[in-house]
């Protein structure tokens, strides 16, 4: 998958945008049912109003943006090059379209030591859209993942993660929604040493993000 995924702990690599894809199987059957029952069409909100929902800078403690967003208008080109098989690839762009995709808009960011990030959001046609997109990235980031720790964020609805420790750091991925986008952040900290100590800044930037944005987005 896209740089949506924080890089497993103890492979010595980071999130950002485009990073390498969680490991574990994509089952269409189970992206599927995801997305079943839900209607598409509408209109999508520009580049520049959507990036205001992004992570600011120190929103996250101790982590900056740096650079420009990336756009993604498409669910084909919003999954393309991020370590998927081809099948995987389809069936996650296959979801995100009848979930009712519309526009995705990821940053990276980046912290002392080595620790980087990204933060991510996708806006759908339709609340229900966004929050089965936040599930569905939510599922990708604990499938196949030995040892991972969900944890939820206090104070914000929905806005649930997971942690994985391993010998190099730690990676830590949450997704939740409101309106019509759906969230994620998640960062790769070699130093980190326990779950909790990891997840801490992306739980601290959620609330911030989650207070700045309200219910309503875009």
């Amino acid at each position: 998958m896209p740089g949506r995924q924080a890089a497993p702990a103890g492979r010595g690599r980071g999130a950002r945008p485009r990073a390498q894809a969680v490991a574990g199987t994509l089952s269409l059957g189970a992206l599927s049912a995801l997305v079943l029952g839900l209607a598409v069409p509408a209109g999508a909100a520009s580049s520049r109003s959507l990036s205001q929902f992004l992570l600011k800078s120190g929103e996250q403690p101790g982590y900056t943006v740096g650079g420009r967003p990336q756009t993604s208008n498409t669910p084909s080109g919003f999954v393309e090059g991020g370590g998927l098989t081809a099948p995987q690839a389809r069936s996650l762009a296959n979801a995100l379209k009848a979930a009712g995709f519309v526009k995705a808009l990821e940053e990276h960011t980046t912290g002392s030591g080595g620790s980087e990030g990204f933060s991510l959001v996708i806006q759908f046609t339709n609340p229900a859209g966004a929050q089965t997109g936040a599930a569905l990235f939510l599922h990708l980031a604990q499938s196949g993942q030995k040892g991972a720790k969900p944890f939820r964020v206090s104070g914000v609805t929905g806005a649930k993660g997971v942690t994985v420790n391993g010998g190099a750091g730690a990676s830590v991925n949450a997704y939740w929604s409101a309106g019509d986008c759906a969230f994620g952040s998640g960062l790769y900290n070699p130093r980190a040493t326990t779950a909790k100590s990891a997840a801490a800044p992306i739980q601290a930037g959620i609330r911030s993000q989650a207070k700045r944005v309200g219910t309503t987005c875009p």
